[in-house]
């Protein structure tokens, strides 16, 4: 067996480990740094993911509390959400989606603290989201919007939260992930190059 083949299974390991180790050094320069810092906030609320957001809205038992939201621009995508700022379990909600002259864009049911839907806004309009408190005890809620979610500021600001520590935290991910994968080929490949050059060592003994 040639001194090329019994290189490659610790070249491969050495590989993976580097990889690991560049993940790892990665995600600690990024969470001790915002742990440190004033609001320690390191993962991005709902709201910071979202353009527009409304004020708190405190919504009684088998209420109803309407939310508009007017888009300029026809063809774009409208990325919506609710959150239940104060959630408990048994919290529930619906919400319906109209504009001012009735035309309907979904109604929905949820029970958990946040949901988030799109929908291709067919033409410039206000729409309503007529939000129903169907539970038992009074709801606090916001309502979230962005047009043309792929251009938010959550995105494209080099600033916000999401550019600055999610994106960066996958793909640290991903790296350790993949160093993982290499690491675990590169055992493989150095014991089957091992018992290949004890196999051949036997045959001239």
């Amino acid at each position: 067996m040639s001194i090329k083949m019994k290189k490659r299974g610790p070249i491969i390991l050495i590989t993976g480990t580097i990889m690991i180790i560049l993940a790892a050094s990665v995600a600690y320069s990024i969470i001790p740094q915002e742990q440190q810092g004033t609001n320690g906030d390191f993962f991005p609320s709902p709201e910071s993911l979202f353009d527009n957001v409304s004020d708190k809205v405190t919504i009684d038992a088998g209420n109803v509390y309407i939310f508009s939201h007017t888009v300029n621009t026809a063809g774009v995508p409208l990325m919506w959400g609710v959150h239940i700022v104060d959630y408990t379990p048994n919290d529930n909600i619906g919400i319906s989606i109209s504009n001012i002259f009735g035309d309907k864009f979904g109604s929905f049911v949820e029970g958990d603290p946040i949901f988030i839907k799109s929908f291709d806004v067919s033409k410039a309009d206000t729409y309503n989201f007529n939000v129903e408190n169907k539970g038992k005890e009074p709801i606090t809620v916001v309502m979230l919007f962005t047009e043309n979610p792929e251009k938010s500021k959550a995105l494209t600001d080099p600033n916000s939260t999401f550019v600055k520590n999610i994106i960066p935290l996958a793909e640290a991910g991903f790296l350790l992930i993949v160093g993982i994968i290499v690491v675990i080929a590169g055992i493989i490949l150095s014991v089957m190059d091992w018992r290949k050059g004890k196999n051949q060592s036997s045959r001239y003994i």
